[in-house]
Order: C-alpha cells, then sequence, then structure tokens
C-alpha cells in the first residue's frame, strides 16, 4: 500500500504511515498544543498562518491560518470572542437560530471505496458495501460561529478553546471538540450524524469518488490545498454541493461525526442504519479541510480523532 501526504492532525498520517490497523502515534500538532502559545495557535483574526497544519483541515490544535469570512449574522460584533473552558472572556453574542436542514431520502447507497472509480482506497474503506438507512435531515452547511455563539449566550455550550472574530459570523465554529458539539447539537434539538449518515449525504447513493462526481477537486468545488489555507464563510463553493445540494461535504473543516472509529467496522457493520462501533477510545472525522490534499477530499476517506481533539480547522454539522 503506498504512503500518503500528510494530514497533520491525524495521528497515522502525521507519521507518514500507510493507513491500516496499526496503532497510530499522537500528533505533533496535538503536542504543541500543550504547550501553544496563543499568537501561533489561534483561530482569530490575530492567528498566524503555520505549517503545523501543513496538509490538513484536521483536529489538534493547530492554526487554519488567518480567518477571512463575511459578516452577516447576528452577533455581536467589533470585537473578539475569547475562548476557553470557564466561559470567562468569549465576547460574542448571537440570537441566531439553527441552520437549514437538507431532507435525505430513505434508501440504499454504496458506501466504503469504490475502486472502479477512485485509486486511493484504503483497507478502513474496504469493503464497500449497500447500506440502507432511514430517512434522516442534514445540516446545509457547517455550523457556524453566529449559530454556536447562540447556544453559549443561551448558556447551554461552552465557548470554543480559541478566540474568534465576533464579526465573521459565517465562518464555521471550530476550536470545539466533540464533547461541545454533542451539547450543541443537543441544545438544536437535533444530533451529530452517524458514518453512514454523513457518507449518503455526502455522495448520494452510487458511490461517487467525491461529493460532485468523480472528477478531480480543484479552487472551484471545495476549499483544500492552494485555495487560501483558511476557512471560508459556510457555502463559499456551492459548485461542490453533494447530490443532495448539501455544502462543504469536502473541504473547509473536516467533520466531526457520531461513531467511534474501527478500522475493521465495514467487515461487521450491520447493512441497515449502522449506528457505528458499540465501544472506542477514538471517534472518526470526514471531508477534509482547508489545508487537506485532494486525497483526504474523497467521500469514503476516513480519519480519526482523539475526544480532546479541538482545533482551528475541525468542525461539525447536525442531523435528526
Amino acid at each position: 500500500m503506498r504512503r500518503r501526504g500528510m494530514h497533520v492532525a491525524s495521528r497515522r498520517a502525521m507519521n507518514n504511515l500507510p493507513i491500516g490497523r496499526k496503532r497510530p502515534q499522537r500528533s505533533l500538532a496535538l503536542l504543541a498544543g500543550s504547550i501553544a502559545i496563543p499568537l501561533l495557535l489561534g483561530c482569530g483574526p490575530e492567528a498566524n498562518s503555520g505549517d503545523d497544519d501543513a496538509s490538513s483541515g484536521a483536529g489538534g490544535t493547530s492554526t487554519g491560518g488567518k480567518s477571512t469570512g463575511g459578516t452577516a449574522g447576528t452577533s455581536t460584533g467589533g470585537k473578539s470572542g475569547s475562548g476557553g473552558s470557564g466561559g470567562g472572556g468569549f465576547e460574542c453574542t448571537s440570537k441566531s437560530e439553527p441552520g437549514e436542514l437538507v431532507e435525505i431520502e430513505a434508501g440504499e447507497f454504496t458506501m466504503g471505496c469504490n475502486d472502479a472509480v477512485d485509486d486511493d482506497c484504503d483497507d478502513d474503506e474496504r469493503p464497500m458495501h449497500t447500506v440502507s438507512l432511514a430517512a434522516f435531515e442534514i445540516e446545509l452547511t457547517e455550523v457556524t460561529q453566529d449559530a454556536y455563539a447562540a447556544c453559549v449566550t443561551d448558556g447551554a455550550c461552552d465557548p470554543p478553546s480559541c478566540a474568534w472574530d465576533c464579526d465573521e459570523t459565517e465562518l464555521p465554529a471550530t476550536c470545539v471538540d466533540i464533547d461541545r458539539a454533542k451539547a450543541y447539537c443537543t441544545w438544536a434539538g437535533r444530533r451529530l450524524p452517524t458514518e453512514a449518515e454523513w457518507e449518503k449525504a455526502a455522495r448520494g447513493e452510487d458511490g461517487a469518488k467525491y461529493p460532485w462526481g468523480n472528477d478531480e477537486p480543484d479552487c472551484t468545488l471545495v476549499n483544500m490545498e492552494g485555495c487560501g489555507d483558511a476557512a471560508m464563510p459556510v457555502g463559499s463553493v456551492p459548485g461542490g454541493a453533494s447530490p443532495y445540494g448539501v455544502l462543504d461535504m469536502a473541504g473547509n473543516v473536516v467533520e466531526m461525526v457520531a461513531d467511534w472509529y474501527d478500522a475493521s467496522y465495514y467487515a461487521e457493520s450491520p447493512s441497515s442504519d449502522p449506528p457505528g462501533p458499540a465501544t472506542g477510545s477514538r471517534y472518526v472525522g470526514r471531508g477534509g479541510g482547508f489545508l487537506s490534499e485532494p486525497v483526504w477530499q474523497r467521500a469514503s476517506k476516513r480519519d480519526l480523532y482523539d475526544l480532546e481533539d479541538a482545533g482551528a480547522s475541525l468542525g461539525f454539522r447536525c442531523a435528526r
């Protein structure tokens, strides 16, 4: 199996390992987070662009560069929201409603890597198999800073772990770990999608390589490595929409899903509404990010994260 390019906050690719069942090592990006200097590892407009997230949109505490984006929304602007676990100093406030939902009809779809159209299949993406899902809804975009700030304002969510520019309301909510993501989705009357739900919403029924089909990615389709090196406001690249019209299912930020990570789960998963492994220590991340190479933008690509991971290029969306 060939070696992959680095996807920094992923433990396995951080060490340039071939993807398989070897237990991955802890990411250097995460180790750096334990001694982080805020000006280097923040996620607001003060954050510097850096090489610690060299090809990833993944989690950890690595910076994703200077954030850019629109100013639409209801957050209080003109100031910076300082992150932290205790709530002190976070100044972004909002009355925003949770994001728009897209209905995904019940039925079967092809899950896993389709080697008829994809030469980059990894062991944990095999075997390709048919999965039947009940109808569900998934958010049109990644959760925004504005929407997450409303949950913090309401007292139901802890603030992010890094500073946000409160004017950048439409940037994806980042620097939140999976517990904070789940808390937000609960507040919104929703939940994190399962891995199977996420993949169906991303690629449709027929096993396409990418959300938009089988054409190789470029900056008109996805915010990835070489397309600006920063998160964009959600929905900025509508050309990369999935067959259901769901946006940013590749690129911008890696997205947390509900499932525990198990490299061999596909060999034993149920064919109807797979819930993911019953136990685990790391969860699945999907979709690549703004510094991820094209190989990470594939709809079947899987990555894994520790429960405490929270970085400038790791976000989420909710389902119900």
